[in-house]
């Protein structure tokens, strides 16, 4: 028998802990908010679920002078787990629309093909573009001549691309090339992958844990440039 569980680390910026290890990268950062809020979870007795609290507007601040940014990193490729994803950003979040947003596949899940895997997911990207819930929408670590087929594919272009730095030195001419003529925005990263590896799985949640997948999401004050709100949701499959 086999659970599916959810988690939410709240604003990982309110804790106290947290901000004595500046410069963690983002597996590093997760796996120390995952221990703050399971060891304070299990002290309370609670139920399977911390509750949805992301705070990500303590200054009461009017919506249109936020912006939110989410990446989500899929371990279970398929179209319902990304929906499901995107729901439970919405619902956290307390929002209707996300500003900026890129899919992450994990490579061990995809290998040689993403780029069958990545379409099929991007309809649903498409549909919530569609529906004015997704501004700007990208991908991640695609490779360029399979970045390039994608986008002339996508029916709405992906208008952000990531690339990690840690696994490609140099930001590839043609790709560099090709983002500039299609006003395509290309940002650098770090994070690693899998952002959260199967021994911490074990560790925190108990043998035979699954993960679908990872919400990173930051909330900035347009005006002033200023990082309010950062966290993380996490849904699992546990098998009992």
């Amino acid at each position: 028998m086999s659970s599916r569980n959810f988690y939410s680390t709240g604003n990982i910026l309110q804790y106290n802990e947290l901000k004595k290890k500046a410069g963690l990268n983002s597996r590093d950062e997760l796996s120390e908010a995952l221990k703050i809020i399971l060891s304070d979870f299990k002290s309370k007795g609670d139920s399977t679920e911390i509750p949805n609290d992301a705070n990500i507007n303590s200054e009461n601040l009017d919506r249109k002078e936020l912006k939110i940014a989410v990446k989500v990193l899929l371990s279970k490729l398929d179209p319902t787990n990304l929906r499901e994803a995107f729901d439970r950003v919405f619902e956290v979040l307390n929002t209707e629309v996300i500003e900026s947003l890129v899919v992450h596949l994990e490579k061990e899940e995809t290998g040689d093909n993403i780029l069958p895997v990545l379409q099929n997911l991007w309809k649903v990207l498409e549909e919530y573009h569609n529906n004015k819930r997704l501004v700007s929408i990208g991908v991640s670590d695609v490779d360029t001549d399979k970045f390039i087929q994608f986008y002339n594919w996508a029916n709405i272009k992906p208008n952000i691309i990531q690339i990690n730095l840690a696994t490609c030195c140099v930001v590839p001419p043609a790709l560099q090339e090709f983002t500039k003529q299609n006003d395509i925005q290309l940002l650098t990263h770090s994070d690693p992958d899998p952002i959260i590896t199967k021994e911490s799985l074990t560790e925190f949640f108990g043998e035979q844990t699954e993960l679908n997948w990872v919400v990173r999401y930051q909330v900035h004050v347009k005006c002033r440039g200023v990082l309010s709100a950062k966290g993380y949701l996490i849904h699992i499959n546990r098998s009992s």
